[in-house]
């Protein structure tokens, strides 16, 4: 039924985030799936267009997400636009992907199916009766911010999506000896030997010439290349600012408590039970229209509802309990069933309606109303409501004034004279932005337009995310440009110095090793390098006894062979280089038993069934025809 469609939109908002757990949700933050009409065009997907609006959309809501995650105790500014991007447009792909894939293959989840995993989920089970609440349902959408107009097609793409996945991964299987593998090599241990060349060693007495700074600068130009930068300056306006020449009549609070009176009431909740004759493969529309006439015979001659809705009613999931739907407001029915509830008079039940879903018929058994509050009770909060609105009113009234005193004006002085407002300047920022207001994509945006940082125009309202208007100029300009040595010779001189002890760091690393590895001693290295062995026996993949760097390069060595050593070097990021000999391999031991093999089985079986999947959608990424615009 409708109501299924409805219901469960807020699956993509940021409180249903917290507690739906649903096997495609690899997509990582599903608020990024809504959709909308198209404008520009951001990503085409084999000829199917993704927008603009969409993908900022996506961005927006995995920042919300992100932040939830945290606690809520983040600035969401920290997430930019350009640290989300690249993940949200991939996962937008890959949806688009496995999308065009399930049409394809014809997959599809019946009707039935949705219906029923709704009602079970247990987040919406009411805490005292047990039973599926309509209501707690329609408060976590309300509270995500969701209305439910498309609930229903977006879950089922979810579901069948999900049928896709467990069709591959579910096909993945381990072999027992392959298990037997995998665990003896998980469990590995090695015995090492490392040493540490430490990159102060080699930094002190580093000589470089003339020569070599000239062609380290010529080489490297482009990193002491300066940042373009803009110096901006800008007035700042917010809806407040007009809010202190807002006056709030008795006439203007009549008037909002009408309105509010009137949202009262089109929240008022009806609980409807129901009997649904599907229309199906197994029954055409004359068969179901016959059953439902059945079914309302039966009523009009004096039968029970609920025990004739147990006997026709093709709604698995309520039929048992008499048809119940719980409350429910306007809204979130099919059209004509709701138009049919919020017709009847309480205990009535309706003639046969008709939706996309079968023949019903409709019950209406109890009214909840929202509770009106008085105009005294509301005065403030009204108050203050049509001064906000009257306030955003002006705002918005004045960006036409902004624009026209800024179209041709040399300065801002015009707007800030008009408004009573000083012009306040900004630091110099680069197209990387600067903080407060510089910090803004759009004011970056603008700042580096051709219209303001070459013609010297002033720039139209710009309105920002967090509601305020901003006009503004270019007062300086620094466009970039090569420095000379002179400029940086130190910090060249420094970066050469630093780059020549790395150089030396790792030669010598590497002569240690190339000797270890013709059969010198480790005895005889310690000496002649100035360095100490530190001995590690039974190192494991998770060993925490020596660093992850140690680690890794320990078992990416092959085993040592007789007479020959089994040793690398591994570069630090601070410089150090650490040379790693594996003296000894020690195999794990498969010691699980039936059980716990049959268990890993399984396990080792989802994990490739994973990866099969990742290879699926890699490879319909490289069947598929993308543009990024």
């Amino acid at each position: 039924m409708q109501q299924f469609r409805n219901l469960l939109k807020g699956w993509f908002g940021k409180v249903l985030l917290a507690i739906f757990i649903l096997p495609f949700a690899f997509f990582g933050i599903e608020g990024i799936f809504m959709n909308s009409g198209r404008s520009d065009v951001a990503i085409v997907v084999n000829d199917v267009e993704i927008s603009k609006p969409e993908v900022d959309r996506a961005i927006s809501a995995q920042r919300e997400a992100m932040v939830q995650r945290m606690g809520g105790n983040i600035d969401g500014s920290f997430f930019t636009d350009d640290m989300l991007r690249p993940r949200v447009i991939e996962s937008l792909i890959q949806r688009e992907l496995l999308s065009q894939a399930v049409k394809d293959e014809g997959l599809y989840v019946a009707n039935e199916a949705i219906k029923s995993y709704v009602r079970n989920m247990p987040q919406f089970r009411d805490e005292s009766t047990g039973a599926f609440s309509q209501e707690k349902l329609e408060t976590v959408l309300a509270r995500a911010g969701y209305t439910p107009l498309r609930f229903y097609d977006e879950l089922s793409s979810g579901m069948v999506t999900e049928q896709l996945q467990q069709a591959i991964g579910l096909s993945a299987f381990a072999t027992e000896q392959e298990l037997k593998t995998l665990v003896q090599l998980d469990g590995q241990k090695r015995d090492l030997s490392y040493a540490t060349l430490k990159l102060d060693r080699f930094q002190q007495g580093v000589e470089v010439g003339e020569d070599d700074i000239k062609s380290y600068f010529e080489a490297n130009r482009e990193q002491y290349r300066t940042e373009e930068r803009v110096r901006i300056q800008y007035l700042s306006f917010k809806a407040s600012d007009f809010a202190a020449d807002v006056a709030v009549s008795d006439e203007d609070l009549q008037k909002e408590y009408a309105d509010y009176v009137h949202s009262q009431e089109g929240q008022e909740r009806r609980r409807a039970s129901h009997i649904l004759v599907e229309i199906n493969d197994d029954r055409d529309d004359a068969e179901a229209l016959s059953r439902i006439q059945e079914a309302k015979a039966k009523l009009d001659g004096g039968e029970d509802f609920a025990s004739v809705a147990k006997h026709y009613s093709d709604d698995v999931a309520t039929a048992s309990t008499g048809g119940d739907l719980d409350f429910a407001g306007r809204g979130i029915y099919d059209p004509a069933f709701d138009s049919a509830l919020f017709s009847l008079k309480e205990g009535a039940t309706s003639d046969i309606v008709k939706t996309e879903f079968g023949y019903h018929l409709i019950k209406l058994t109890g009214i909840e109303s929202v509770p009106v509050a008085s105009l005294e009770e509301k005065r403030e909060e009204l108050t203050q409501s049509v001064r906000d609105t009257r306030s955003a009113e002006q705002l918005s009234q004045a960006i036409d004034q902004m624009n026209e005193l800024t179209y041709a004006a040399g300065d801002l002085s015009a707007v800030a004279e008009k408004f009573g407002k000083p012009v306040q300047e900004s630091e110099p920022f680069s197209r990387r932005g600067g903080s407060g207001i510089t910090a803004d994509a759009k004011v970056i945006e603008a700042a580096f337009s051709e219209n303001l940082l070459k013609e010297g125009m002033n720039s139209s309202a710009i309105e920002l995310a967090d509601g305020s208007v901003v006009v503004m100029r270019v007062s300086l300009h620094e466009p970039a440009r090569d420095r000379t040595l002179d400029e940086v010779r130190d910090q060249v001189v420094t970066a050469l110095k630093m780059q020549k002890a790395r150089d030396k760091t790792s030669e010598t690393a590497q002569q240690l090793v190339d000797k270890l590895k013709a059969g010198a001693t480790l005895e005889a290295l310690a000496d002649e390098f100035e360095v100490t062995w530190v001995h590690q026996a039974g190192v494991g993949r998770q060993s925490a006894d020596v660093s992850r760097t140690i680690v890794t390069k320990l078992f990416e060595l092959p085993a040592p062979a007789e007479n020959v050593a089994s040793v690398d070097k591994v570069g630090l990021p601070s410089g150090d280089q650490e040379i790693v000999v594996l003296t000894k391999v020690t195999e794990g031991e498969f010691k699980l038993s039936e059980d716990e093999t049959l268990q890993a089985l399984l396990s080792t079986a989802n994990h490739q069934g994973q990866l099969d999947f990742d290879s699926y959608i890699a490879t319909l990424k490289s069947r598929a025809t993308i543009v990024q615009k």
